[in-house]
């Protein structure tokens, strides 16, 4: 009895023993496991979808960051997102609710695949480590709440993409000449990436504070338009504090996910042929006028007149708006435009209703503005570059019928 308990003993020992043995031999093997295959335990990538014209804050594209752990079952899109499509007022003006939302990849891309938009897919070269520490980043992220920043030219979602890789990375992102391919502010940089049909390139001319048109960016802030990114981070290297360097995107070729209806591209008139056909309609009025004398001859003057007193006023009440409500630099302070879209027009216009102004008074304040508005055309100019082609037809538009006007109150006086 006593050899059967002994037996017994030393077998359940020796089953102990192998046990550990075959747990520690197993740990080994996944550790080398995922030694061995740490660049793609968790992949992450920059996925870029194309510029859409459906909704305003698409027209430059949309950045977002997709995490997978493929042994895991996880694959999942980190996007920065309002919760609704906001208008071009909330953008401009700062008031907007913006949070890190994460959807399931599968479902997120049924949504660019509706709306026929093209999304990219850019590796991104990282460390299993890294990759977790991403992860991490992003769901606290997630669980924290609206953002803080509702700025799209500052925290856009393109931004802060490349400010997620940055920290999950644990290093500095050191741009390549690619950076320099593109505009020193704000203003350039978004107005040279737009479609040549897209409407925005009217609102920034107008609304653009020093902030935009004046301040150089830095290669980082660049990074506000998503289409750019992946030109910007080609040649970019990640720099860490113990002086590792790497490339951020991996050099392999990038995904395309192709929608299964793909959006026909716009065959719209560019927006400088509508202002160029505004110039050449007030040419052939101010003509019109000069040569005839008749009731319809008068008529279309005045309709022009007034068309164009409208005009200058609505872009003046809506830079008044946007900067009294923006919360937002770029948007708020000093406006160049200020200059020529200004209240003191319309102050003279209710001064003459009310007291009356003489043909020679008129003639020289309609002399005087004319020539400020070329003078201002050609200083923004020389200066800094702050005028597009649709500014300068709009102006130019307004100084053409300004000078006509002194001519028509030099017959009249």
């Amino acid at each position: 009895m006593k050899q059967r308990i002994l037996y017994l003993m030393i077998f359940c020992l020796t089953m102990g023993a192998f046990a550990r043995g075959q747990e520690s031999a197993d740990s080994v093997g996944q550790q080398e496991i995922v030694i061995r295959d740490s660049a793609n335990f968790v992949k992450a990538s920059l996925m870029i979808a194309e510029p859409s014209r459906l909704h305003v804050q698409s027209e430059f594209g949309h950045a977002f960051l997709r995490m997978r752990c493929d042994e895991a079952g996880l694959d999942y899109c980190f996007s920065m997102e309002s919760g609704d499509y906001e208008g071009f007022f909330d953008i401009c003006t700062g008031h907007y609710p913006n949070r890190l939302i994460n959807v399931p990849t599968a479902e997120y891309m049924k949504l660019f695949d509706r709306e026929g938009r093209i999304v990219t897919e850019y590796p991104i070269d990282i460390r299993v480590e890294e990759g977790q520490r991403l992860w991490q980043l992003l769901d606290s992220v997630c669980l924290s709440g609206p953002s803080p920043h509702q700025d799209y030219f500052h925290h856009g979602c393109s931004q802060e993409v490349v400010r997620f890789v940055e920290w999950g990375l644990g290093g500095t992102i050191v741009y390549g000449e690619n950076a320099k391919k593109f505009g020193n502010t704000a203003f350039i940089l978004g107005n040279q990436l737009l479609p040549a049909n897209s409407w925005l390139h009217i609102p920034p001319s107008m609304l653009a504070t020093t902030d935009g048109t004046d301040r150089k960016l830095t290669d980082a802030e660049k990074a506000m338009i998503p289409s750019i990114i992946p030109t910007l981070l080609a040649d970019a290297r990640l720099v860490k504090p113990d002086g590792e360097s790497r490339p951020v995107l991996k050099d392999t070729a990038p995904i395309v996910h192709q929608p299964e209806n793909r959006t026909p591209e716009s065959q719209a008139l560019p927006i400088y042929v509508w202002f160029a056909l505004l110039f050449l309609f007030t040419l052939v009025v101010n003509l019109v006028g000069m040569r005839g004398t008749g009731k319809w001859a008068r008529c279309l003057s005045k309709v022009t007149d007034a068309g164009l007193f409208l005009l200058y006023n609505l872009i003046l009440l809506a830079m008044v708006v946007v900067c009294w409500r923006s919360t937002l630099p770029t948007t708020s302070g000093w406006n160049w435009n200020y200059l020529i879209y200004n209240p003191i027009p319309l102050l003279v216009w209710f001064y003459d209703r009310f007291r009356g102004l003489s043909h020679g008074c008129w003639r020289k304040t309609y002399l005087a503005y004319a020539c400020w508005l070329c003078l201002y055309m050609v200083v923004m100019f020389i200066v800094g570059d702050h005028l597009i082609l649709e500014q300068y037809l709009l102006i130019g538009t307004f100084s053409a019928r300004c000078l006509f006007k002194v001519k028509e109150h030099r017959i009249n006086d």
